[in-house]
């Protein structure tokens, strides 16, 4: 199955081109918190990640990065923030940031 950016919009596909571009493709966090804040980020409307979803490095500033290895790595507590959206997904509403900020692991159901 070909690897593609689940970002709204996003055309990136893992392929010899995108690798010469120096474009990686990265897994969703495994821990629970993290994983809903980049669900959250894409802003799409009742998305969830599943294993085989994957983020190209698009959505990444260059400090979000670990390339002191041969593998291109996102560090720790990284949150993809770069986004090509349409203007109306442009900004998160306060309302909906606090909701998120409030989930505790107790409440997440997996």
């Amino acid at each position: 199955m070909p690897v593609s950016c689940a970002a709204w919009g996003c055309q990136n596909r893992c392929s010899v081109s995108t690798r010469s571009k120096g474009i990686t493709f990265h897994r969703f966090p495994k821990d629970v918190l993290m994983r809903k804040k980049w669900e959250v980020a894409l802003r799409r409307e009742k998305f969830t990640a599943t294993k085989a979803c994957r983020l190209c490095s698009d959505h990444f500033t260059p400090e979000d990065f670990d390339r002191t290895g041969q593998t291109v790595r996102i560090r720790d507590g990284s949150v993809p923030s770069v986004f090509n959206s349409p203007a109306h997904l442009q900004r998160v509403g306060y309302v909906q940031m606090r909701k998120f900020k409030s989930i505790s692991y107790s409440r997440l159901r997996i």
